[in-house]
């Protein structure tokens, strides 16, 4: 088997649990036998495009998200994933008295991003709460994440994010969707990073709202964030 081949399968295997979808529910809507699409999952056949497309909108990614190489080391993630850039979320989710952290992966060669949210560990992505895909428009300072459920219509989230001015791999904003406990619009504080961040209460505190933060609120009638004293 090729590498490429092996990467490809493995990253179909994770969207595939991440969607909730055993390997007879993809074999069944991709009109191939069972066996035949584990031995794509495993790499040991390659699979040609009109079948990658296929399982791609089973899916409900694009299929670039499939295609795509990883540029960071293995080890970053022990079950690949499929993309050029891996990205580190966080946010405190004051209901449940935990930081959550979640995986960004955005495809190299394009804007395509998935987002394996709420996570036990970065090792299993496919274990993440909800997948959700779309796209991110990066500019000088800011970059925007637009984002859709893949099992639920009404779910999208909006990531907002601004780069430190001293740490590049590093940015802070605003995460804003439905809250699916709630059902309710919501919006909290957030911290991307390019490198996995201790969980610790030096994170927990940055990713409160701060006095400050709350004074903006109060002050311009809008929910909003400064940059000093990130972690």
């Amino acid at each position: 088997m090729s590498a490429f081949t092996e990467m490809v399968g493995n990253n179909i295997r994770v969207y595939r649990r991440a969607n909730r979808l055993t390997l007879e529910d993809l074999s069944r809507q991709v009109h191939k036998s069972k066996a035949t699409v584990g031995k794509y999952e495993q790499g040991t056949i390659a699979i040609d495009m009109d079948t990658l497309n296929d399982v791609a909108a089973v899916l409900k990614v694009p299929p670039s998200l499939l295609l795509s190489e990883p540029k960071q080391p293995a080890d970053t993630v022990k079950e690949p994933v499929s993309a050029g850039l891996y990205s580190y979320l966080y946010l405190y989710d004051g209901r449940a008295g935990r930081i959550l952290k979640s995986l960004l992966v955005t495809s190299a060669g394009s804007d395509d991003t998935a987002l394996f949210y709420d996570l036990q560990s970065f090792d299993e992505p496919q274990r993440c709460r909800a997948l959700y895909c779309g796209t991110c428009q990066t500019h000088d300072f800011v970059t925007n994440y637009l984002l859709d459920s893949r099992t639920n219509k009404i779910e999208h989230l909006n990531l907002c994010l601004m780069r430190s001015l001293d740490r590049p791999t590093y940015s802070t904003g605003l995460i804003s969707g439905i809250s699916s406990r709630m059902f309710l619009p919501a919006s909290a504080k957030c911290i991307l990073s390019q490198e996995p961040l201790a969980e610790n209460e030096e994170l927990r505190d940055s990713l409160l709202l701060r006095k400050e933060d709350l004074k903006l609120t109060k002050h311009y009638n809008m929910f909003m964030v400064e940059q000093s004293g990130i972690y």
